[in-house]
């Protein structure tokens, strides 16, 4: 599979929110190559959302797609719920990558790469 690297990934979504005039940092670097990469989305109301990156197939086009994939699909969960499991994460593979964004609408800036 050719796939883009992290790092790339990273700093291209980094670019976009600040391009549209949010705040985003790298709050864990990973593996620059091949590390998971979570997208934590702080609504700046003492919730977030929380996003990994995943990798999919187009069997009719034979290209591979990024995505990312809400880990708590339709509900906002607490901060520091957000932040736990960021640690838990970060525990099992210290190669991950950790993105925060603040973003009062909780959009994912990361999901309008196209990659």
């Amino acid at each position: 599979m050719n796939e883009l690297k992290s790092e790339i990934i990273i700093n291209a979504g980094i670019r976009l929110a600040e391009n549209n005039f949010t705040n985003a940092y790298v709050t864990k670097r990973g593996n620059s190559d091949a590390g998971a990469i979570y997208i934590k989305i702080d609504t700046l109301d003492g919730n977030a959302k929380l996003f990994i990156r995943n990798f999919t197939f187009n069997f009719d086009k034979n290209v591979h797609t990024i995505s990312f994939q809400d880990l708590y699909p339709n509900k906002m969960v607490s901060a520091i719920d957000i932040d736990k499991r960021i640690l838990r994460e970060i525990s099992r593979d210290r190669d991950c990558w950790v993105v925060e964004i603040e973003d009062k609408k909780g959009n994912n800036p990361f999901e309008n790469l196209n990659c």
